[in-house]
């Protein structure tokens, strides 16, 4: 909010001049957050520019320095990252902010520089571990929206290190080398990204110190539903299934259910749960069809498909637009302008792959057109109403806070 939307809120008498003064003086708007901003911006410019210049100076005289001193000083400036942070986090949360990043990169430069100075030939796992244990508590012990970040997407890092490196005690294939973890990766990865995204949603409505950490809900739809897409019309490598495989996927509606947010009603949000829990079982269906159409085999001999090749790409982009229009529809139940957006970019994912992929004729291409955009019409028509009902029902909410 600014101090510009209280006036306009005060000069249409939604408030009096009384609850203006009030609501300026609680939220600092007179403090001038613009000029702020633009030395919080030129302290961090000069900040790095010093930065820049001591690595350049002590990379230019690398080989005279001890190691000893080039340990030590390397933990001097992760001490002073943190001990900036415990003096600024209650005058200047920013600021704090950006002194706890910078501290969890020092802790990877100690990491890095260690290994560099006594010369050892550990597996990256193992020293991304040991960086991924120091970091990943910090968000929850003191509040870093931009650390957490970090953390979850180490977290993807790490579960795909562990699955898939090789000739560290870490690994799990050194383990259990008998086990193809490449299934159990692919699985677990939509398991891992669906408990940071249902925590996101649950910290929006969790109170001011985990409220800044629910941006990565969006961030994180975003980036499923454009891997989603990019696999559903695209021809990939699935390894053979088993039980265990199926469990994990089965485990994760089971857990959005659980980790239900308290500010969506149950309906929208298992509409969202069964587009998020239904990408990669419709994937590797798809791509079953999608093989199964193109030819097959009968007491040894191949025979052509039993329908057009089209069909085949055509029913990835169909299921897709299905779970486009349930995220659509989610959004507008739970008055949610991300699920919406998210929809809207699913649909333009699915034309796209329909320009790309499925258009091969004119009479098929006319066709495929004219029902795309009949289908667009009704879903411009059902977002404008989505729209319209939100708006509505914010200025019922500003009307009975006012009153």
């Amino acid at each position: 909010m600014k101090r510009k939307d209280v006036e306009q809120m005060q000069a249409a008498g939604l408030i009096t001049p009384e609850q203006a003064a009030a609501i300026t003086e609680h939220f600092r708007l007179q403090d001038g957050r613009g000029w702020r901003w633009l030395l919080i911006c030129l302290c961090a410019l000069a900040g790095g520019l010093i930065v820049a210049g001591i690595i350049m100076l002590i990379s230019a005289n690398w080989y005279d320095i001890p190691p000893v001193v080039k340990m030590g000083c390397a933990m001097l400036l992760l001490l002073l990252c943190w001990l900036g942070w415990a003096m600024q986090r209650a005058q200047r949360p920013m600021v704090a902010e950006v002194l706890g990043f910078c501290g969890a990169g020092m802790w990877l430069g100690c990491i890095a520089l260690y290994g560099q100075i006594f010369q050892l030939q550990n597996p990256f796992v193992e020293g991304f571990t040991l960086f991924f244990a120091g970091i990943v508590f910090l968000p929850f012990i003191c509040r870093q929206r931009l650390l957490i970040w970090v953390v979850a997407v180490c977290s993807f890092v790490e579960l795909a290190l562990l699955c898939c490196s090789r000739g560290s005690y870490l690994s799990l294939r050194s383990v259990w080398p008998a086990v193809d973890w490449d299934e159990y990766m692919i699985a677990a990865l939509p398991l891992l990204g669906g408990l940071w995204w249902a925590l996101a949603e649950r910290w929006r409505v969790a109170g001011e110190r985990w409220a800044g950490y629910s941006w990565l809900a969006p961030v994180l739809l975003l980036v499923g539903v454009s891997a989603a897409q990019s696999m559903m019309y695209v021809h990939g490598y699935f390894p053979e299934v088993d039980v265990v495989f199926w469990g994990e996927l089965a485990v994760l509606p089971l857990l959005l259910l659980c980790l239900k947010s308290r500010g969506v009603a149950w309906l929208p949000w298992c509409c969202v749960v069964i587009v998020i829990s239904l990408c990669l079982p419709a994937v590797m269906g798809v791509a079953c069809v999608r093989e199964m159409m193109c030819d097959f085999s009968l007491n040894g001999e191949r025979y052509a498909a039993l329908v057009p090749e089209w069909a085949g790409r055509l029913s990835g982009i169909v299921v897709y637009m299905l779970f486009a229009l349930l995220m659509i529809y989610s959004g507008w139940r739970a008055l949610r302008l991300s699920w919406i957006n998210i929809g809207s970019l699913m649909v333009i994912y699915a034309a796209i792959a329909l320009v790309a992929d499925v258009l091969d004729s004119y009479t098929f291409s006319g066709l495929v057109l004219v029902v795309t955009g009949l289908l667009m019409l009704g879903m411009g028509w059902l977002l404008e109403k989505g729209r319209r009902h939100l708006v509505k029902s914010v200025k019922e909410a500003q009307s009975t806070t006012t009153l």
